[in-house]
Order: C-alpha cells, then sequence, then structure tokens
C-alpha cells in the first residue's frame, strides 16, 4: 500500500530519492510489469499509462509511438526474407524478387524513421531527458544523421523506395539500349503470378542508379545492419522511462 511508505522516506524504487520526490502517486513495485503467460509468449504492461503519459510528457510518447511502428516495419521485413525463403527457396525468381523490393521497401521506413527519432530525441532534450552519449542514443543518432542528413541515402528514398523516379528509370532505360543487346522483360517458374518477376522493370531501376557493384553492396549491407536498430529504440524508451522518475524492470 502507498501509505505504508513515508513522504521522506526513501523511494521503494530504489532511486535513492525520498518518496515525495520520486514515484508518490505510483503504485509500490515496478511501473512496468513482465508478465509471462506460458513458455514461449510473454507482455509488458505499463501500469498507470496515462501517468507514464504525463510524466514522459506527450509529444515524447507520440515520437517513441511512430518510431515503434517503423521498427516493427523493419521486423516484418526481415520475417517476409525468412518466409520467402523457406517458401520460394533461396535460388528462386520470387525470392530475387521479393529481396529486391523488400530492400527498397526497408529504405522508405528507415527514411521516415530517421525523421521520428529526430523529433523524439529533440523532445526529450526540451524536457532534460536525454542523454545523447548513451549507447542506444549513439546508435540512433547515426541511423538518424545517415537517413535524414545524407544526402545519397536521403535520394535513395526520395527517387527509387516508396516515390519511383522516372529520371531514373529513363537513365537505366538508356544504358540497356547501348549496344542493340538483348534485354529480358520478364521470366518466372510455373504459371503463377507469384513466382515471377517484371524484369525489365528492376533491370531499368538498378542501371538508373548509376552504382557500381561494389557501391550497390556496400548499400545493402548497411540497409542490412539498420534492420537492427530496434533494439536500441526499445533501449532508449526505457532511459526515458527511468529519466522521468518511473520505476522499470523488476530491480
Amino acid at each position: 500500500m502507498v501509505n505504508e511508505v513515508g513522504r521522506s522516506d526513501p523511494c521503494p524504487c530504489g532511486s535513492g530519492l525520498k518518496f515525495k520526490k520520486c514515484c508518490i502517486g505510483w503504485p509500490i513495485g515496478p511501473a512496468a510489469v513482465l508478465t509471462r503467460e506460458n513458455d514461449t509468449r510473454w507482455k509488458i504492461e505499463l501500469k498507470n499509462f496515462a501517468q507514464h503519459r504525463d510524466a514522459l510528457g506527450p509529444d515524447v510518447v507520440n515520437a517513441f509511438c511512430r518510431c515503434f511502428i517503423h521498427a516493427d516495419r523493419l521486423t516484418s521485413m526481415v520475417s517476409f526474407a525468412y518466409v520467402s525463403d523457406q517458401h520460394h527457396g533461396r535460388d528462386s525468381v520470387a525470392f530475387g524478387r521479393n529481396l529486391y523490393v523488400m530492400v527498397w521497401f526497408t529504405v522508405g521506413t528507415l527514411r521516415e524513421l530517421a525523421r521520428s527519432i529526430n523529433d523524439c530525441r529533440n523532445a526529450l532534450a526540451k524536457r532534460g531527458m536525454l542523454d545523447p552519449h548513451a549507447a542506444p542514443w549513439i546508435k540512433l543518432r547515426e541511423v538518424e544523421d545517415r537517413w535524414e542528413r545524407d544526402a545519397s541515402y536521403r535520394q535513395m528514398r526520395d527517387k527509387v523506395a516508396f516515390h519511383v523516379d522516372a529520371d531514373v528509370v529513363e537513365k537505366g532505360l538508356a544504358e540497356l539500349l547501348k549496344d542493340n543487346r538483348d534485354v529480358i522483360l520478364c521470366k518466372g517458374e510455373g504459371p503463377k503470378a507469384d513466382a515471377s518477376s517484371m524484369t525489365l522493370g528492376l533491370e531499368a531501376q538498378i542501371n538508373g542508379l548509376e552504382m557500381d557493384l561494389e557501391a550497390y553492396g556496400k548499400f545493402v549491407t548497411t540497409v542490412s545492419e539498420d534492420h537492427g536498430i530496434g533494439n536500441a529504440i526499445q533501449e532508449a524508451f526505457i532511459l526515458a522511462t527511468r529519466a522521468a522518475g518511473i520505476p522499470f524492470g523488476d530491480d
């Protein structure tokens, strides 16, 4: 019970502050509770969510939620790749098409995530709850700078990912027209559409990027590495809750 702790007693959350300066008004015990429903399924509940929102600030919670949405989308891209590999096979036409598409959906998501990270960082800084030197924020700032401020990465989203730029395709078509060579319109395995690919479009776009294989490989590697940024977002949220004086976890 809350009334069993005096206002000037040490706060039960272990912060070292007096109860009146820390968690008074909060339930005694963790404010974020891990529950295991069975051997594999679990969930973390935020108790008294209205107080969480007020303590963190509505702008902080909003920005974190947008980061969570984009992080889930990145995780889904990895799942889709695994399912495609298992269903079609790594050497199949369909897997090659799906992998290419997933790279560009990931690029678009990373670009939008960078904007949400920026909003989150600014909101926390205004409230004095940001530690820019903390490990998760170093990682998040790198992703933000890469996809929000680096023109070469930013244009990948603007011209190739969610928006397919006509000028990029035109450059690619001009490259394909050189030497009057043959090109593949489409290819597939069997009669089903999901096992085929409209190859001409992909070839035109790839050639229109004006990147050599080494540069393209480096770019795809960076995209793959940024897939895992969701862990840093979760760690940043935990840091923010603790900076707001909210008990988090079992300690």
